[in-house]
């Protein structure tokens, strides 16, 4: 499903999954954490959709804006090298810790950004 989102990036009903398939993959994790976890699973799960939502909005963010603070820039360089040149690298859209733990973080240095196609990706803009 996130190849949806590849093929049409500028598609705001594609950015999260949609309501019936994620009803049915929080219950299977919910029902995963209860396993391991037990009643503290009540605890855990709220917290891990949060997280997810907080990642949903900045996917959405890196889509619709520029980055707010300079500090975020290669953010956003990261996620838009990963949809023009190459999605098997820059996975991370709310931090690029795993990016360099994986070594799928893009050199930010020698990558140049192509502005055209940075618009292409954005929310409104063309």
């Amino acid at each position: 499903m996130h190849g949806n989102h590849h093929h049409y990036p500028r598609d705001r009903q594609r950015l999260f999954m949609p309501p019936v398939p994620s009803i049915i993959i929080a219950s299977v994790l919910f029902s995963l954490f209860y396993l391991v976890l037990g009643r503290y699973a009540f605890m855990f799960f709220p917290g891990f959709m949060l997280g997810y939502l907080l990642y949903g909005t900045m996917h959405y963010a890196i889509h619709a804006w520029n980055p707010p603070f300079k500090w975020m820039k290669g953010l956003w360089r990261n996620h838009h090298l990963h949809h023009y040149k190459d999605e098997h690298k820059g996975f991370g859209v709310s931090s690029t810790i795993w990016d360099h733990v994986f070594g799928t973080m893009f050199d930010l240095k020698k990558e140049k950004e192509d502005k055209e196609k940075v618009q292409e990706l954005m929310f409104g803009k063309k």
